[in-house]
């Protein structure tokens, strides 16, 4: 059942030990979508909606990263994984926005798609439309 991003939240925010916080406020997101925009990351609206009613999700080993969070670990950052893994280069107009295990979660802005690739080989091993789409099935498979 594909959902729209705020009904995603509220479905996934119901399962055993998921963890959802407080939403990045509107200054400080734009302020990081203007940097990483402008140091050649893709965007999409759908990944600063999710942002601006969580900022960041974690459940069973899937991490959505979070922009700025005190209420997150490092690790769960969006802006540094992305420098970690230098990003516009190694997938130019890209971003990750969340990982699990060995995949990383990634739009394509170039393509206009939700991935998840290979986080060793970065292979495409599933596509969506959507943000919400691409979550719910990771989501699905873990419960």
């Amino acid at each position: 059942m594909a959902r729209n991003t705020e009904g995603l939240i509220k479905w996934a925010s119901g399962l055993p030990f998921a963890e959802t916080y407080t939403a990045c406020e509107t200054d400080r997101l734009e302020e990081y979508i203007e940097l990483l925009t402008g140091t050649g990351h893709g965007w999409n609206d759908e990944i600063a909606e999710f942002l601006m009613i969580s900022n960041g999700f974690f459940y069973n080993g899937i991490y959505v990263y979070s922009l700025g969070s005190d209420e997150t670990s490092d690790y769960m950052d969006m802006i540094a994984a992305n420098m970690q893994w230098d990003i516009p280069e190694r997938l130019p107009g890209c971003i990750i926005f969340g990982r699990s295990d060995e995949e990383v979660y990634v739009y394509n802005q170039p393509e206009d798609k939700f991935q998840i690739l290979d986080l060793t080989a970065w292979d495409e091993y599933y596509a969506f439309d959507t943000m919400s789409e691409l979550l719910e099935f990771v989501i699905s498979e873990r419960i």
